[in-house]
């Protein structure tokens, strides 16, 4: 018998996609910038309608924003040039982190290079590092979620979708001196419904635990300067640590959480993916800052 055959491996398993209808094809476009939501299709040759962007609010071709970011390319050039623990840590990075945390009403944000690498990085920091932990999670939660979850290796408990009973039922059977992390999103992506966040928060608090909240789907769309659901039901108090996304509806790039100083800085400070992966290019967050600006003022009654 030879040696293993990669090749025929790689081949007959996309093979196998194809066939189950689940093989990706990538459309060709060029987004127009001064014609949102259309994009040039260069594989037909016209003009089409993007229907399926991520760029709910069409900031990422905002002149404001447009401005702010080519503006940063033309003083810090195109990338940040490392790591933020060396030479990556642009006085646009620092802004924007006052202003993300600001946003949410808390003492101090942390950017990361992705929503995915924000969820990954600060719930399998949090969950392993902190003795006998526990999670329970949201049976909808996104895979970023549950990448960083399963890779913490903590006991972990999925309760049934928006449902604080069962949150409750599975929360009363852990030990009431575990540290416990109650994790779950305001807007569900897939079936476009809202959590019940005050219900969930008066479980978490009474069996004292800490609440991670992902906003990816709300933050510039809800809440009266776009700071989420969390914000439009008043609840943004009782909750410990937000994540969310610079892309859809900031409409660029990027990802953050954001929380009580200390927290925050604990992540920062222990996250393999946010101390080995190249900072943000500050253009980036000077076109987001334009983006809050504009959303925080917009909404605001």
């Amino acid at each position: 018998m030879g040696a293993f055959d990669f090749a025929d491996f790689f081949s007959r398993d996309l093979d196998d996609l194809k066939q189950e209808g689940r093989y990706r094809v990538f459309a060709d476009l060029e987004r127009l910038s001064k014609g949102a939501p259309y994009a040039w299709d260069h594989r037909r040759e016209r003009t089409i309608t993007i229907w399926c962007s991520n760029d709910y609010l069409s900031m990422g071709v905002h002149p404001e924003v447009v401005e702010a970011a080519q503006g940063a390319i033309r003083t810090y050039g195109a990338g940040a040039g490392g790591t933020r623990n060396i030479s990556g840590t642009s006085h646009e990075h620092v802004l924007l982190e006052r202003d993300l945390a600001d946003l949410h009403g808390k003492e101090a944000a942390l950017l990361f290079t992705s929503g995915y690498a924000a969820n990954d990085a600060a719930l399998s920091t949090l969950a392993s590092r902190l003795p006998g932990a526990v999670i329970f999670s949201d049976a909808l939660n996104h895979a970023s979620m549950i990448a960083g979850i399963r890779r913490s290796g903590v006991e972990k408990h999925i309760f049934a979708h928006n449902d604080w009973r069962d949150l409750d039922r599975l929360m009363s059977g852990v030990c009431r001196y575990r540290p416990k992390l109650v994790c779950f999103e305001s807007c569900y992506s897939m079936d476009g419904d809202f959590a019940p966040i005050a219900a969930l928060c008066d479980v978490a608090e009474k069996h004292g635990a800490f609440t991670y909240l992902d906003e990816v789907h709300a933050v510039g769309l809800y809440g009266a300067r776009g700071a989420g659901v969390a914000e439009r039901d008043g609840q943004s108090h009782r909750i410990s640590m937000f994540q969310g996304t610079l892309s859809k509806g900031f409409g660029a790039m990027g990802g953050y959480v954001a929380g009580d100083a200390a927290v925050v800085d604990f992540v920062r400070s222990h996250a393999p993916g946010f101390i080995f992966s190249t900072a943000l290019p500050p253009s980036v967050g000077a076109g987001v800052r334009a983006a809050l600006r504009h959303l925080k003022a917009d909404g605001a009654p």
